[in-house]
């Protein structure tokens, strides 16, 4: 039988086997007991942020919670998306990255382009985890923003997966409501820094295969086209207008 998600939603490093007890951490105790106001015996959804989901209950809802682990199921992602993006202008990372984290973006690749490399004082990897723990637990889902720390696109652009299908974000490309959305396998957005992509960088996406897509009429902030891009792709999940 599927797990259910209970109102409190939770991830967690290790989830515990069927039966056996797990403590969560001062943050998640916070979380679980002051935000969520749960209370002993109600039902607590675990993740790892890796595709394993649990159902537990809440034993103890006192200063050091405990949760008891009812049943376990592993899901399996049918599709996914790794973005690459060229430095925002300064301060709004931290929004791009909880909006592209809610979509279901896989991982996000931070690069160093020609016109814009991320500067050291906007690189901050271990917020950026946190943040993306927040959206999770805001859009219940199972799986876990991965944050990369920034490297060269060049070096990005080497090491795509194979098979993935390629996509930058280009205002003079194809329109985006022309082009249909992977409904499985690996999707990599390619989104230029606040100054836009050099000749050069274009050129290297279109040799290594990337089809460029136009977001919008309007003229894009990067952070902007990372998230237009993202819930471009996200409307190609089979679940997206079920009823």
């Amino acid at each position: 039988m599927p797990v259910e998600a209970a109102p409190s939603f939770l991830w967690v490093e290790e989830i515990p086997a069927r039966g056996e007890r797990l403590v969560p951490g001062a943050e998640d105790a916070h979380y679980l007991t002051r935000v969520c106001r749960a209370r002993a015996g109600e039902q607590v959804t675990l993740t790892d942020g890796r595709g394993t989901r649990a159902r537990a209950v809440l034993i103890d809802a006192g200063r050091r919670p405990v949760v008891e682990v009812l049943e376990v199921e592993r899901l399996a992602a049918s599709r996914s998306a790794l973005l690459l993006c060229g430095a925002p202008e300064r301060g709004r990372a931290d929004w791009m990255i909880e909006k592209v984290a809610e979509l279901g973006v896989a991982a996000l690749q931070p690069v160093h382009c020609e016109r814009a490399a991320w500067p050291p004082a906007e690189v901050r990897v271990t917020r950026w985890h946190r943040l993306a723990v927040a959206a999770l637990r805001q859009s219940r889902s199972c799986f876990l923003l991965d944050v990369r720390a920034p490297v060269p696109l060049a070096e990005a652009i080497g090491s795509l997966p194979a098979h993935a299908a390629l996509y930058v974000a280009d205002p003079d490309g194809e329109a985006g409501a022309m082009v249909t959305p992977p409904s499985s396998g690996v999707a990599v957005g390619l989104v230029g820094p606040a100054p836009g992509l050099a000749e050069s960088e274009v050129g290297w996406a279109s040799a290594a295969g990337f089809l460029p897509i136009c977001l919008s009429d309007n003229r894009l902030r990067s952070e902007t086209a990372a998230l237009a891009w993202s819930g471009w792709w996200a409307c190609g999940s089979p679940g997206v207008g079920r009823k």
